[in-house]
């Protein structure tokens, strides 16, 4: 990785896990380590083992070793940065070119970062569930360690992995309905079309 290219010291620890780039129901991590603690991570791993497939293991083992696993990851990129740049979009046709999103760089969610005229994220997030919307206030537990209470309260997490470009437009639009009228209507059904 290049955080351990920069590593002299044998100091940096790399863990991961198949679970957001294939699916939930693999539960299957990985370290990358400085070779001196190799034996000691084997060691824990076996004293720890939890149950994990043999079966499940030699599976994705094939499916690395085969090339379909960089394959999968190059056509989910590519899902996700259209989702992303259509959510980006959606925002900014709905609440103006000037909103403040961090978090573009790449993953399956992103931060934006609340204008003074907007309510708090909490309240964002009330309003957004009554019509269907899932947005998530950091405050609310969606960020485990976000110690800056204010910066807390004037941001949004928004995720786009497990939508499509029809729900987070529509999920958007409803969200910026909500919020201009601040009265939520009752028209909408309560599918989720923004989602972590």
């Amino acid at each position: 990785t290049a955080v351990a290219g920069q590593d002299q010291h044998g100091c940096v620890i790399y863990m991961g896990t198949f679970s957001k780039s294939i699916g939930a129901a693999l539960r299957i991590g990985y370290l990358v380590l400085p070779q001196e603690l190799v034996s000691p991570a084997v060691t824990l791993t076996t004293l720890m083992n939890n149950g994990h497939s043999w079966l499940d293991q030699a599976v994705l083992s094939d499916f690395i070793s085969s090339g379909s696993y960089l394959k999968h990851l190059r056509r989910i990129r590519r899902t996700y940065l259209t989702r992303r740049d259509c959510l980006v979009a959606a925002l900014q046709q709905h609440f103006g070119d000037d909103v403040i999103l961090s978090g573009l760089e790449g993953g399956m969610h992103l931060v934006w970062h609340l204008d003074e005229s907007l309510p708090t994220s909490q309240e964002i997030q009330t309003i957004a569930q009554k019509v269907g919307v899932g947005v998530y206030a950091p405050s609310a537990g969606a960020v485990h360690d976000y110690s800056d209470s204010q910066c807390c309260e004037r941001a949004l997490l928004l995720g786009y992995s497990s939508t499509n470009e029809n729900q987070i437009n529509e999920g958007i639009a409803r969200l910026a309905d909500a919020l201009k009228t601040r009265e939520q209507p009752l028209n909408y059904s309560k599918d989720r079309f923004i989602t972590q």
